[in-house]
């Protein structure tokens, strides 16, 4: 009997490097997968490598999504397909305009597109061609990611899909980011183009997968063994579980593929032991075979493929352990303080010496390390003040966070692909001098609710003695000083606990006043500190048309529309946490704006607004809440 060429690679389990605190699973997140093209009666990328064995992308779509909503729902999420089934002629098929419509009708927080690429050569060229790449939407008039959290999801689908199959690189248009690119350049290049149909209209960050190539006749055969479109579901998988930072599963896999010299086998028996797994393999000339869910430990994989000889290759599935579960500041935030320490937190006890020689900062700053808590806990303490608008990446060495590190095993070489390297976070101290962020009201306002609290949120943790020996009103009102948000937001109550009507008033915050790190304030935001800042609005006795039914702080929130549905009137609710701009739009269908029903500053408190749609047509609305820190999308219906 001939000796067979074993191809071999495995993935180990591995455990998720912590950020900050994460959640243990994705509860609360709503998810579209909408499996591109449908139906095999469309044209949709019919492909027949070998005489009887035929490829439809529709098909390799649809099975691969039909392993990821239970992946994702084994962690909480909330799984929406776009389409349940793949039959012709009964297939339901949607348009793109209907996919992006259905993400939006159901209040999705993100939208995958799942689809594989071709080369647009004739059918049987023999191209080398099998990259993945990820699209995302481009706004075509700033030429920026309509949705700048779809860049780093769509790396990190891009980076896992490629650590279970085996796929080439791709560049991206994204300086940074190999493999994802803006949709508008993409198809047409620097001054024209289009945006991909399916993420067209979508109200949340999304992007399109492009797995690898099926019209690369050895990628067409792999896809049609429907665990190898399991490998690129766990891609996908590990994208969100990376992304939004729960830890990764434990259990691993191993998969590879039996050859004869460079030709695939069919027909493939696989063993592993000692949990006496068999796999028996296709016909579709790709040798291919998967075990997944295998906890760690020292297996045996037994080729006994009849009429070739066995072989036996050893695996040792280890686990990547859960080193770092949390760190200060939390990863990639922002307006940091300057005297910021760096504050790690491991899951056990640290070789002190190791892990201070696998610390780097960039760019790099000087200071001093501390352990606290029997070694579990590293402080990091600069020695000077970190400069105004600085962006920092902290790593450590050798702690990969990438899930399922992949090995792989070639005729008994080992060749490794564990991912990232290194622990990696990053954070942005403070853009400038403390300086007003948002006043309540705004600048020169003439209908101030005389009910409200004058309201100064500042760009940085303040000293609120020097800020109070700084401030003065004219008329006076004697007020009552409250702060919050750990001094970054004052409150100013007139004594009588009402300002009076109709009546012109000037707060000035004097150019004494400072930041806890002494710099003062910045009045005019020319960047340059001691300027004071005047605030000058008057007051009406007619309310500015917002309902205000408490002031007491409540939660962020977005009420249900009642009556729903309605004609022509309803009234929204919605209730916010703190003092900040606050913005509630309504959209159609389509997603165009219909109107703005209010965007001002707010106290906190619970607020209602009525919405009079007269002269609209019957049929879906969205309205959507939006301030610093919480955003909200609910539909409502409008029936004449």
């Amino acid at each position: 009997m001939k000796r067979i060429l074993l191809t071999l690679f495995i993935v180990h389990c591995s455990l998720f490097i912590a950020v900050a605190q994460p959640p243990s699973n994705l509860n609360g997140l709503k998810i579209c997968i909408d499996p591109g093209h449908g139906g095999f009666g469309s044209n949709d990328r019919r492909i027949e490598p070998d005489p009887g064995n035929v490829f439809w992308e529709s098909e390799g779509n649809f099975r691969k999504a039909l392993w990821l909503r239970p992946m994702l729902q084994g962690r909480g999420a909330t799984v929406f397909l776009t389409r349940e089934t793949n039959d012709y002629p009964t297939d339901v098929d949607p348009t793109l305009t209907q996919r992006w419509q259905f993400a939006n009708a159901n209040n999705v927080h993100w939208f995958h597109s799942i689809h594989s690429n071709a080369t647009g050569l004739p059918l049987g060229n023999n191209t080398s061609t099998n990259y993945t790449l990820v699209l995302l939407k481009e706004d075509t008039l700033t030429r920026q990611p309509a949705f700048p959290a779809a860049v780093d999801m769509s790396s990190l689908m891009y980076t896992n899909i490629r650590a279970k199959n085996r796929t080439s690189a791709s560049s991206g248009n994204i300086p940074g980011k190999p493999g994802v690119y803006l949709d508008f350049t993409f198809y047409g290049g620097p001054n024209r183009g289009f945006n991909l149909g399916v993420l067209k209209g979508l109200l949340m960050p999304g992007q399109l997968s492009e797995g690898s190539f099926h019209d690369f006749y050895p990628e067409t055969r792999r896809l049609l063994n429907n665990d190898y479109r399991k490998g690129e579901a766990y891609g996908i998988y590990n994208g969100f579980v990376e992304y939004f930072k729960i830890p990764f599963d434990t259990l691993g896999i191993i998969c590879g593929t039996q050859k004869n010299g460079t030709t695939p086998i069919n027909n493939i028996v696989v063993r592993l032991l000692p949990l006496n797994k068999v796999y028996n393999g296709d016909t579709y000339n790709n040798g291919y075979f998967m075990f997944d869910s295998l906890p760690p430990g020292n297996y045996k994989v037994i080729f006994e493929t009849p009429g070739v000889a066995q072989d036996t290759v050893s695996v040792t599935l280890s686990a990547t352990p859960r080193t770092i579960i949390a760190t200060q500041p939390i990863d990639k935030s922002t307006n940091i303080n300057r005297d910021q320490q760096i504050v790690l937190t491991f899951v056990k006890a640290m070789d002190t010496a190791s892990v201070r020689a696998a610390f780097s900062i960039s760019p790099a700053v000087a200071g001093t390390f501390a352990w606290s808590n029997n070694n579990f806990v590293l402080t990091f303490a600069p020695s000077s003040l970190l400069p105004y608008k600085a962006s920092y990446t902290v790593s450590v060495a050798g702690l990969g966070n990438t899930p399922q590190p992949t090995v792989f095993v070639d005729n008994k070489t080992v060749t490794s692909n564990v991912g990232t390297a290194s622990f990696t976070f990053t954070f942005q101290t403070q853009s400038l001098p403390p300086y007003l962020l948002l006043t309540q009201p705004k600048p020169n306002d003439t209908s101030f609710v005389v009910t409200q609290a004058l309201g100064l949120k500042f760009s940085e943790t303040m000293d609120t003695a020097s800020v109070r020996a700084a401030f003065s009103i004219t008329p006076d009102i004697g007020g009552i000083f409250t702060w919050s948000q750990n001094n970054t937001t004052l409150l100013i109550k007139p004594a009588s606990g009402v300002f009076e009507y109709n009546t012109n008033y000037t707060a000035t915050v004097g150019a004494t006043a400072k930041s806890i790190f002494g710099l003062a304030i910045d009045g005019n935001k020319d960047t340059i500190p001691g300027d004071p800042f005047v605030l000058q609005f008057r007051t009406q006795n007619q309310p500015t048309g917002i309902a205000q039914n408490s002031l007491t702080p409540v939660e962020f929130s977005l009420g249900q529309n009642y009556p729903n549905p309605f004609n022509p009137a309803t009234t929204l609710q919605f209730s916010v946490a703190e003092f900040g701009l606050v913005s509630l739009k309504v959209y159609d269908m389509l997603g165009r704006e219909v109107t703005t029903l209010t965007h001002n500053t707010l106290d906190a408190g619970r607020y209602s607004v009525s919405f009079d749609a007269s002269d609209l047509p019957s049929g879906v609305y969205f309205y959507r809440l939006t301030t610093e820190k919480f955003t909200d999308v609910k539909r409502m219906m409008l029936v004449k």
